[in-house]
């Protein structure tokens, strides 16, 4: 049943980067890579390397420290957690993660000027996001990570299939750090973020933006 869970979440996934960027639904790495490799063999090694001064030993649930998108992005992420798919491709960088809990986690490269004023950026995200199928739940939360400030959104998307649409929700992080941008987009096979609080917790709390 998780196997099939899972399954469907990678099927639900969508996001966008910015504009004329990588999505999931464009991205062959995330959708026609081979099981083994989905399940993050093959992947360049590359695509994370540990950052030890982020490591937590803890009873219930241990954490790595981890250097993601080329150096750009440090996080402290559950040891469990899986590469599902990942590209260091200069301006299309992203990785995604996947919780035995039901979780898709994913790190995204957004191209955005650090010039333009802050409600700029959220426009053009909003934007895109509603050009893309999805539907606002509720206006941006203020919201921030170790240290860049972010808007929290919860972004819910209909997916065609056969019988009838599946349906997806996200809470989709905007950051902004002093130099970059990133979209961080957590996915759930059910409209609730709540039991995984307490896993997401310090993995956004420690996110980085360099």
């Amino acid at each position: 049943m998780k196997s099939r869970a899972l399954g469907l979440l990678l099927l639900l996934a969508a996001g966008c980067a910015g504009s004329g960027q990588i999505r999931p639904e464009d991205n062959q790495v995330f959708y026609h890579r081979t099981a083994g490799g989905a399940e993050g063999d093959g992947i360049d090694e590359d695509v994370e390397t540990a950052y030890p001064p982020l490591d937590l030993e803890r009873a219930d649930l241990s954490y790595k420290g981890v250097s993601v998108l080329g150096g750009i992005v440090r996080l402290s992420r559950p040891e469990d957690w899986t590469v599902r798919a990942a590209s260091l491709e200069p301006e299309r960088r992203f990785i995604q993660y996947a919780s035995p809990r039901q979780v898709l986690f994913t790190v995204y490269e957004r191209l955005e000027s650090p010039r333009d004023p802050w409600h700029v950026v959220m426009g053009r995200y909003q934007e895109e996001t509603t050009e893309h199928g999805g539907i606002f739940l509720g206006p941006g939360v203020p919201a921030a990570v170790w240290n860049a400030q972010a808007r929290a959104y919860d972004v819910k998307r209909l997916v065609p299939a056969p019988k009838a649409a599946f349906e997806n929700h996200s809470r989709e992080y905007l950051v902004r750090g002093a130099r970059r941008f990133l979209l961080v987009q957590v996915v759930r096979p059910d409209e609730s973020l709540a039991p995984i609080t307490p896993e997401l917790l310090r993995v956004i709390e420690t996110l980085q933006v360099l």
